[in-house]
Formats: structure tokens, sequence, C-alpha cells
């Protein structure tokens, strides 16, 4: 007799069937997505709502809605939520401090705070500081961490106490991202540099100013914290190697931007030896327009790039040509975005740009697996374009590329408006990039003749007239991928045009 045959239902699959944990991590990304489905996701089921409300409450922006003294009347549940389930606050300096405070002595676990200022002045009408909002037992706790944006700058030597000191707490104190001060080009940062220097546990500092800048003037043993993460723009660097030595500490850097910056002296001043665990490097150097400095910045960059372990994000200028790739490739298992482009640019029609020869970009092209962002210069007088975009398709994990190309305009020939020749071009190179290998492309961007966002136009006779014609030099061309897969190009146009 035959057995019987048994037939296997196939079992029925439920995300209710999943553990906890992996819900969570599931959630958490949905969140990141759109933050709203949160919201939708608490309606599934008891359970899922158990699971969401924490997710939902985990960080939170105060509004004059949430501290309002009625808010506890009107909405229990959710004030119940914000006080057992709420870690990370932002907050304006705008907002009731009083009424904030109160919200904050009540939450049982929090972790961190974020303060913006909203204003220009850090004593300006009913605005408030960090220390206004501070229960005393989270700031006598040292477990909350403190951030700050948009922190004005302002020099307050002629007080006797230094106004900065009393408004922020500087034991909490871990990220402060100044505000480009008002006016610029301000040269009284002696206030900014007392905050500093007690500000022991800080790890991340951010001066953003236009211009040339200026620099701390450092005395005695006084000696800076050792920054994670330092962005320094339009700082006037002129320390010497003993300044250095004596009064800054990059013993824990791991990401370090200078733009505006004269790199010369920098790179003079440092050990490179303290770098050597950094992760991102972007540079960008002030002194630019002065040819005799670029060969030593070069050599001195790729000194300092050999020195460094493994950088993810690396973004500089420099004369490419006495910059061995090898500087780049010995970074080929980390690197994930890359910007390497020549003193030179596109901005003079005139000058020819070098551009990376095509043995170098074809050995990166196999080398940086995991490369994801790529930025480089190509001037058609300097390679064949053909054979330079097919190189570049060969990047496997490449998705997102800006290429700096030169206009193919004259403006002293007659240009007939009704041929767009720079666009033409443009969508040549796009076609082009189509055979592009492994993962495809997310975004294109075609740099003309040194476009920027705020842009400034040439200013040569010939050209003043193309551009009264609508004829620029100038153009931005950008394709970019859309959700359903489609890819579509655009002209970005600079701000404030239309």
């Amino acid at each position: 007799m035959a057995a019987p045959t048994v037939i296997s239902r196939p079992q029925k699959w439920s995300l209710d069937g999943l553990s906890t944990e992996l819900l969570v991590l599931i959630l958490k990304q949905l969140a990141d997505v759109d933050s709203t489905s949160l919201s939708t996701a608490r309606l599934v089921s008891t359970r899922f709502n158990a699971i969401v409300t924490p997710l939902k409450y985990h960080t939170l922006r105060m509004t004059r809605y949430i501290i309002a003294p009625q808010a506890e009347i009107y909405f229990p549940d959710g004030i119940a939520n914000i006080y057992a389930h709420t870690r990370h606050v932002k907050v304006d300096s705008n907002v009731n401090a009083v009424y904030v405070r109160k919200i904050l002595d009540n939450i049982e676990r929090l972790s961190s705070i974020s303060w913006r200022y909203v204003q220009d002045d850090l004593r300006k009408g009913d605005f408030w500081v960090p220390s206004d909002i501070l229960p005393r037992r989270h700031a006598q706790s040292n477990k909350v961490k403190l951030y700050i944006e948009n922190l004005p700058l302002q020099d307050f030597r002629s007080e006797q106490h230094n106004p900065y000191l009393r408004a922020i707490p500087t034991t909490l104190l871990v990220s402060l991202k100044m505000a480009t001060p008002t006016p610029l080009l301000t040269t009284r940062v002696g206030s900014l540099k007392g905050l500093l220097l007690n500000s022991r546990q800080i790890e991340t500092f951010w001066y953003d100013d236009r211009g040339q800048g200026t620099q701390f003037e450092f005395s005695g043993n006084e000696r800076l914290p050792p920054f994670r993460e330092l962005h320094l723009r339009s700082y006037d660097w002129n320390h010497t190697a003993t300044t250095v030595r004596k009064h800054w500490d990059f013993s824990q850097i791991r990401c370090l931007e200078m733009a505006n910056v004269p790199l010369g002296p920098f790179l003079r001043s440092v050990s490179f030896v303290d770098f050597r665990n950094l992760e991102v490097l972007r540079l960008d150097d002030f002194n630019v327009h002065l040819p005799d400095t670029r060969w030593d910045i070069t050599k001195g960059l790729y000194i300092l790039i050999r020195q460094i372990r493994g950088l993810v994000d690396l973004k500089f200028t420099c004369d490419t040509q006495s910059f061995p790739i090898d500087g780049i490739l010995q970074h080929a298992q980390s690197l994930r975005s890359l910007c390497f482009r020549d003193y030179t640019g596109f901005s003079d029609e005139h000058r020819r740009c070098p551009t990376l020869k095509l043995e170098d970009l074809d050995t990166m092209s196999y080398a940086l697996v995991e490369l994801r962002v790529l930025e480089l210069d190509m001037d058609e007088k300097r390679c064949e374009p053909h054979h330079f975009l097919r190189v570049l398709c060969n990047f496997r994990r490449l998705s997102t590329l800006t290429l700096h190309t030169q206009t193919i305009l004259d403006p002293l020939e007659d240009t007939d408006t009704s041929t767009d020749l720079d666009f033409e071009r443009s969508m040549q190179f796009l076609s082009l990039l189509q055979a592009k290998q492994g993962i495809p492309w997310r975004s294109v961007t075609i740099n003309v003749g040194g476009w920027k966002p705020l842009m400034v136009r040439r200013f040569s006779a010939p050209w003043r007239e193309q551009n009264n014609r609508g004829v620029y030099a100038e153009r931005c061309f950008v394709m970019e991928r859309q959700e359903n897969g489609a890819l579509i190009v655009r002209e970005q146009l600079p701000r404030g045009a239309s």
C-alpha cells in the first residue's frame, strides 16, 4: 500500500511574528524614510503601539503648543509620553524658558539638548540662553549633552565676566557651531576662546566667517580641548609650530574641514602624525591666487594624506600634476567620497586645466572599490573625452558624479543663439555615461565654465556683451534618477536667476 502523500501548506507570514528587536529596527528605518508613518504604524495593534510610541517621542522639538501650560490638560497622554520616552530635545532661543524648563524637569531620562539661536544678539529682547532652561538636576548630573547652533559671535572684553560662560553650561557642552558674524571679519574672538577653554567636554567646533577672518591669540598655558570635529571657514591660520604644539590638541581629531584658510602656514605648523586617525578631510586653500605656493602646498597635502590610515571622505584642491595618485590609492578600501580638483579650474577659457591621465583614472576605477561620490576636472584639450567618460563608467559602486568642464563658446565669435552648444555637448557627455557598470547613476552633474550657485559672471568686455544677449560661459546640467527609476535632465540656475 502506497504511503499517503503529505501536502504542506505554506505558512502564513506576518510582521507580528517578528521579534520586538527586529521590529524596532524596521520601524526606525521606516521613520527615516517617512517620519509621519509612525503615527499610522501605532494603529496596527496594541503591540505595535507599545513599540512605536518610544520611537515617536524619542526626539522632540519644543514648540509653543507643547510647552503651553494648557497642554497637560488637553493632551495628558502626549505629555506623559514625552516625560517617559523623550531622550533628545531641540529648543530655539525664542521660546519661553520657564515653560521649557518645566517640561525638561519632568523628562525621566534626558540625554541631550540641541539649542539653536534664532537672533544675532546674545541678550536681545525676550530671548533666552541655555542656562535658563536647564533644571538643576540635569545641570549637575553631567549626563546631559548640550549642542549649540548659530551662537552669535560677540566680544565681551569690556565686561568683568564673560557672558558666554554665564549663558552656557560649559561642563555639558559637546558641540558648538557659530553663526556667521555681523559685521563680517570679526577680529575679536577672545570671549569665544574663553568659552572653548572652559568647555573640556566639547568635541565639535564650527567657526564660520567670510573673507580672510581672524585667529585666536594665546598666552600662558592656555590649551584648547581635543576636538574630534573641527570646521574653520575664513580663519586666518598663521600660528607657528610652537604655538600649535602648546595651545592646540589634535590627538582626537577625526574630521577636519577648512575653507578659505591659508593652508601653507597650517601645513608647516602642525604635526602630521596627529592626524593619522582622520576619517574626513576637506581642505580649500585661501591662497589659490599665489602660484608660487602651490607646489609646496601640494607636496604638504600629499605627505599629510599618506600619513592618514583610512579616509572615508577626501576633498582637496591642489596642483594635480604633481600629486601622485598613490596618495589617494592608499585609502582604496575605505574611501567613499572623493573630490580631486586642480587649482586652475575653468573660470578662464584661455587656460588649460590639468586632467587626470587616462591610465591613472583607470587604475582608480578598479582600486577604489568603495567609492560612491566623485568630483573631477575634465578639460577636453587635455584628454580624449569619450575615453575619459568610458573609464568613469567602470567605477562599479560610483553613483554620484560631478564633472567640471570648459565652455566651448568663444566670446569673440558671433554665437548663434538658436543653437545651445554647451547644452548639446553636455548631453553628449551624459549619453556616453549611460554605459555605466555596476550600480546605476543616482546623479550626474556637468559643471561648465566654473559655474557656482552664487554666480559672478566673467568680466571681460566680449563676455559682458555675450551675457547681455543671454549667452553665458557658466552653466550647470544635472541628470537625476527619479523614484520610478527614470532619469531626467535639468539645468541648475544660479540663485536669484529666473
